[in-house]
């Protein structure tokens, strides 16, 4: 194989790499409904602070802002999507009729909460995608549970990081692609184990042949 295909492979791999390090980012957000049941698991065990009204929910989401916490986050939002410069502060909503599905949503610039959503863990999910996590992939869980420490509590974080590692979904930081020369070991050790396989497989298949065919007498 050139070397330049070699490359191309490579390249492909290390695309791959990097949008299974964060699903949701720069590919489908094959995570989501995962997110939501680990979610749903950890809701069932704490006590949520419920909101009055949407004013309410309003004013905390102001404490929110003025925080170091959400300044950090949404600093850093920044410096990965200038676009945002101008976000810092979303604005929370109602939502203008009933719906028996969504709790909230949000454009990254605009909350909307349900009457089932006015509550403290619904309005963090949802300003987690405002700081530039518009999916539900590690970076997502990362800044959420950021979120929940700070402003819901360590037993709250601690509860919902253990739902999201009981549902597989990875919180640590992304793990670092292979450089070209490992990504070549590799990948000539795998071929090597498939045509192993492929030859022990070709073996057994020819031996079990013969023990039917039975010489003619």
């Amino acid at each position: 194989m050139s070397a330049n295909y070699d490359k191309l492979e490579y390249a492909t791999y290390l695309l791959k790499h990097e949008q299974k390090q964060n699903r949701g980012e720069k590919c489908k957000d094959s995570e989501r409904l995962k997110t939501y049941r680990a979610e749903w698991m950890f809701q069932r065990q704490i006590q949520d602070v419920e909101f009055a009204d949407l004013k309410e929910a309003q004013k905390f989401a102001k404490k929110i802002y003025k925080s170091k916490t959400w300044q950090k986050l949404w600093k850093e939002s920044v410096e990965n999507n200038v676009a945002k410069l101008f976000d810092s502060n979303p604005q929370v909503v109602a939502m203008s009729k009933r719906n028996k599905k969504l709790s909230g949503f949000t454009n990254g610039r605009t909350v909307t909460l349900a009457e089932s959503g006015l509550n403290r863990y619904t309005l963090l999910h949802e300003l987690t995608h405002c700081l530039g996590h518009m999916h539900h992939g590690r970076s997502f869980r990362q800044t959420l549970l950021k979120m929940v420490g700070v402003f819901m509590g360590a037993e709250e974080k601690k509860i919902l990081k253990n739902e999201f590692k009981r549902k597989g979904l990875a919180c640590g930081n992304a793990r670092k692609a292979l450089s070209y020369h490992k990504w070549i070991e590799s990948r000539d050790r795998m071929e090597a184990l498939r045509e192993k396989t492929a030859l022990a497989k070709e073996q057994a298949e020819r031996k079990a042949y013969d023990s039917i065919i039975q010489p003619c007498e």
